[in-house]
């Protein structure tokens, strides 16, 4: 009994080995991306292809899930998709082009949302590397630095730097050897920074080498996928066409010229471009209404304001509503020690904002830690001095933005909002919510200053959002006529 039981105690020691995967430290970088390379098709294979092309369609969560109806964790989040797409690879180069057309769905307030109109993209650097074609054509370029090797699940995880010190990591999968995902970091203007993994499925043969039909791309913010794209067809050594970049997107880059206008005594609105909002005098601060965009752009208005009255700063800022258009530059305040004012449901949202590290992009608050300091509002927050009163009160029935405030200067009778109105939309999917707020408090506003647009009289907002819901109503009776059922239709206005 005692030789049978050591019998078992040896084999059992035997099959607890054998199960262990192989150690990161008995392999090197090279020998893994070469394996890698020898099951989709060989090293040579990849080296010689100069150029790629995919077709298929593709969805992308807006504003990476910053978009919600809700800051909750668990809201329904908002979605774009993009049809006809091409997207080519020029891999002697490590550069990318998508080309496709796109359209919301979700009820959006500009008609390109809607319009399906061609986009181009010109993607370089870390953004063209999301194939593993591509992954791999990067990792072997005499210029790369080859970095450790580690195990993750069930795939062996290679490291490796670009000659600009770009660092990605690239995922085999142990089994079949075929690249199972890459990942990369970039900075993020509402999140600090952000650590990116897409995902490679479904491998199938396309002339003599093996390549990915589904790609899934998710962040490290409550682990949302950013974007998935479905592989219709893949076309090996195209003729690239010309890269020319179409469109944009919200928040980018920085302008610092900002427009001051003086709305009442003690009372500016700050704009950089389009955007901005209001700075309301108190006896010994200045309190800004939004953050909008960016760092650059809120911190130029920051600054700007602070020249207005001698002796006075900016201690406050007031929040509109979470979405990452509008809180994008909620970090840089915090940064200057700022108190955010907003619904209290958006703490939790906040909290998670401030207190992401930056280590690799550092942007103001990574170059300055500051805690938040955080004012809940609920229903109704009055702010007031022997100067000064402002009111703070929750909007009503606004389905883009269920935690969300306005602010109302009583005396002045001044009201400050950010998507409640907006002269340039096209559209207008909740115009009772800007009406129904005022009654529901009482108030008697005369002027509103906005975040995008321009500050208008009660009788232009009244006008233009009548207009505004009457085009939306248009609209969807153009589409439900040839068959089409647009988010957000039929249209419900509470004013009726």
């Amino acid at each position: 009994m005692a030789l049978l039981r050591k019998i078992k105690i040896i084999s059992l020691f035997f099959i607890l080995i054998n199960s262990i995967p192989v150690s990161a430290q008995m392999m090197s970088a090279e020998s893994v991306l070469e394996e890698a390379a020898e099951a989709m098709g060989g090293i040579d294979r990849i080296r010689n292809i100069d150029t790629l092309m995919m077709t298929g369609f593709s969805q992308t969560l807006n504003q990476d899930g910053g978009s919600g109806p809700s800051s909750h964790p668990k809201a329904p989040l908002k979605l774009a998709v993009q049809n006809g797409v091409e997207r080519y690879f020029d891999l002697n180069n490590l550069r990318a082009y998508q080309t496709h057309r796109q359209g919301f769905l979700f009820p959006f307030a500009l008609a390109f949302g809607h319009a399906w109109a061609p986009s181009s993209q010109i993607q370089e650097g870390v953004n063209a590397l999301n194939h593993p074609v591509a992954a791999l054509r990067a990792a072997f370029e005499e210029s790369a630095q080859l970095g450790s090797v580690s195990i993750e699940d069930d795939n062996i995880v290679v490291q490796f730097t670009l000659a600009d010190n770009t660092v990605l990591w690239l995922g085999i999968n142990q089994l079949n050897k075929l690249p199972a995902w890459v990942r990369w970091m970039g900075p993020h203007a509402n999140l600090g920074q952000v650590t990116y993994t897409s995902w490679f499925t479904g491998y199938l043969p396309f002339d003599g080498i093996r390549l990915p039909s589904g790609f899934t791309t998710e962040i490290d913010w409550r682990e949302n996928v950013v974007a998935v794209f479905h592989v219709d067809s893949y076309e090996i050594d195209v003729a690239l066409p010309e890269f020319v970049a179409s469109g944009g997107g919200f928040g980018g880059g920085g302008n610092s010229g900002v427009a001051v206008t003086e709305v009442a005594d003690g009372v500016w609105d700050l704009r950089v471009g389009t955007n901005g909002g209001a700075v309301v005098e108190f006896e010994d601060h200045l309190l800004m209404f939004e953050a909008y965009g960016n760092e650059a752009n809120s911190l130029a208005r920051i600054d700007r304001a602070n020249t207005l009255v001698p002796g006075k700063e900016v201690t406050q800022v007031i929040l509109s509503h979470h979405h990452f258009d509008h809180s994008g530059g909620i970090r840089a305040a915090i940064s200057r020690g700022l108190t955010i004012i907003t619904k209290r449901e958006n703490e939790g949202m906040l909290r998670e904002m401030a207190s992401r590290p930056a280590p690799n992009f550092p942007d103001a608050l990574a170059r300055n830690p500051q805690p938040l300091d955080f004012m809940p509002v609920d229903e109704h927050l009055v702010l007031e001095d022997a100067t000064r009163r402002v009111d703070v009160y929750e909007v009503v029935g606004h389905m883009h933005m269920t935690d969300a405030v306005f602010a109302y200067i009583p005396e002045e009778r001044i009201l400050m909002q950010g998507d409640m109105f907006d002269i340039g939309w096209d559209w207008h999917w909740w115009g009772g919510n800007y009406l129904d707020s005022v009654e529901h408090f009482d108030l008697e506003p005369e002027i509103d200053i906005p975040v995008h647009g321009r500050v208008s009289t009660l009788q232009e907002v009244v006008s233009n959002i009548e207009s505004q819901v009457a085009a939306a109503r248009d609209f969807c009776a153009r589409d439900l006529a040839v068959g089409v059922y647009m988010a957000g239709c039929p249209v419900k206005y509470s004013r009726d």
